[in-house]
């Protein structure tokens, strides 16, 4: 069985000719997924286009807009700047960026007129994320999240671990030859 970094190599090598494109970030998105136990739509793969940071996993999250590396407070923004990885198991508690995070990714139709459960509103915060710079030879060139979501931090499921992190920070160096 391959290791999960050279898993990724080969399915990066597989994208490389086509870059980034819908299709290939679906099937990278999933594959992140399956990797971290986590949803498809806990998932985030962003490509640095000029100076923003735009979303090409999950699609729908595209276009909404892009994140210019200038913002404060954008987790994905600071970690293309600085080229570092973090955990953060206390997101829901830090000050961040959250519109991408009103937008409704499960695909379940709203009801017009119906009110929405707050418990259903909660359930969509995220709590803990894990946030990687996808790094090429010319530089920064995109970043990976993966997070966990709920209405609580127990909710979400166990914290991201150190180990956890090294191993997304190999994968989105295996990555970042089909980012263009």
């Amino acid at each position: 069985m391959a290791t999960p970094v050279v898993a990724f190599a080969q399915l990066a090598t597989e994208c490389e000719k086509e870059g980034l494109s819908h299709k290939n970030a679906e099937r990278i998105g999933q594959e992140l997924a399956k990797q971290f136990n986590v949803h498809p739509d806990e998932v985030g793969i962003l490509r640095l286009e000029k100076q923003n940071l735009v979303f090409v996993y999950p699609t729908k999250l595209g276009t909404v807009g892009s994140i210019p590396l200038n913002t404060s407070g954008s987790v994905a923004a600071r970690t293309a700047n600085t080229k570092r990885a973090e955990v953060i198991n206390a997101f829901a508690q830090t000050k961040h960026v959250s519109v991408f995070e009103s937008v409704e990714l499960s695909g379940k139709p709203k009801v017009v007129g119906a009110v929405s459960d707050d418990a259903e509103k909660h359930a969509h915060v995220i709590q803990k994320m894990m946030s990687a710079p996808v790094v090429g030879t010319e530089g920064t060139v995109g970043v990976v999240e993966v997070c966990r979501k709920g209405s609580s931090g127990p909710d979400a499921g166990p914290d991201f671990s150190p180990m956890e992190l090294q191993k997304l920070v190999a994968i989105c160096g295996a990555l970042a030859k089909c980012f263009k």
